[in-house]
């Protein structure tokens, strides 16, 4: 990460009603809550209750977010949206958008556009094309991605959630002369 943006996320640069930052060891449990939070009022929708149970009362996703905290930026809330509290997150991974998250009770806030816009500008330092994974049913967030410019490019099936996957393309920048592809 370049020292300019470092400064900027550690500065808690604002913008717009949030704050964004890098995440730190100490929101570990603010991530989770969110996570598991999520996954129940998103993925109930489509997925059987006792797929998600492993990530829901299970470690895997405090074992995720100990492994993943450090490729996060977190979203604090500003001017009466919960001060100092952490409202969604994005991890990366390489290439990937891995995942991201906000809080239930505060999305269609543009909490997540925020979020993402730091994470594609961040991925298109070194990378020409993100990537991201998405539950086939979730057409909410399919929908939010391709208003992103983001465009399906496979689908497959996932055991371990028993539910369709689309994964997800969006060129960041231009291919180089070279013909790059990152």
């Amino acid at each position: 990460m370049s020292t300019s943006t470092e400064e900027e996320l550690q500065g808690r640069r604002r913008v717009d009603h949030v704050r964004l930052r890098r995440a730190t060891a100490a929101d570990q449990p603010a991530i989770v809550d969110i996570c598991k939070t999520s996954i129940t009022t998103t993925y109930g929708a489509f997925m059987d209750p006792e797929r998600m149970r492993p990530w829901v009362e299970g470690r895997e996703v405090e074992d995720y977010v100990a492994r993943m905290w450090s490729q996060m930026t977190v979203a604090e809330g500003a001017e009466g949206m919960g001060d100092e509290q952490v409202l969604g997150v994005v991890a990366i991974d390489g290439r990937v958008v891995d995942l991201l998250w906000i809080r239930a009770d505060i999305r269609g806030q543009g909490i997540g556009s925020t979020l993402m816009d730091q994470a594609e500008s961040l991925l298109a330092r070194d990378h020409d094309v993100a990537e991201l994974e998405c539950f086939a049913p979730n057409d909410a967030s399919i929908a939010f991605y391709e208003a992103r410019g983001y465009a399906a490019v496979r689908t497959y099936h996932e055991v371990a959630s028993g539910v369709d996957k689309v994964v997800m393309t969006k060129r960041l920048r231009p291919l180089s002369a070279a013909g790059r592809q990152g």
